[in-house]
């Protein structure tokens, strides 16, 4: 991927991305998904970065949701981030090094779950499938 922050990709960079994330190891899915979250480039992920991500993940989800589920309240993003801090973020500095993303997303599945950017077509097609199948 560029080392130039343009909040652009051209096309081998998203064929490389989306193959980090379908087929990478885990480790390097994660560094892949720090970098996205790191927007400053810092180095560290702060608060206001992590919620801009989780609150875009949430609107994305909220469109596949099944009546069902929009039924049953979950947490918001703010509610998200602050648990995430609480588990992640262990020397409280009030930033996530890339060592302290790694770890907790090893360590606690809720957190693997919740940083993880997940790109599989899978979960996508299967909704679509069962609305079709619903009609």
């Amino acid at each position: 991927m560029s080392l130039e922050r343009d909040n652009t990709i051209d096309f081998l960079e998203y064929v490389a991305a989306l193959n980090l994330v379908l087929r990478g190891k885990l480790e390097h899915k994660l560094k892949w998904t720090f970098k996205i979250y790191d927007k400053d480039g810092n180095g560290c992920i702060e608060r206001p970065e992590l919620l801009e991500i989780i609150e875009a993940i949430y609107s994305i989800k909220e469109a596949y949701k099944s009546e069902e589920e929009r039924a049953v309240p979950g947490l918001t993003p703010e509610e998200v981030v602050e648990r995430i801090f609480q588990l992640v973020d262990e020397n409280g500095d009030g930033h996530l090094s890339l060592d302290e993303f790694l770890d907790g997303a090893r360590r606690d599945k809720w957190v693997m779950k919740m940083l993880q950017i997940n790109v599989s077509p899978g979960g996508w097609l299967a909704n679509q499938k069962r609305k079709t199948s619903e009609a």
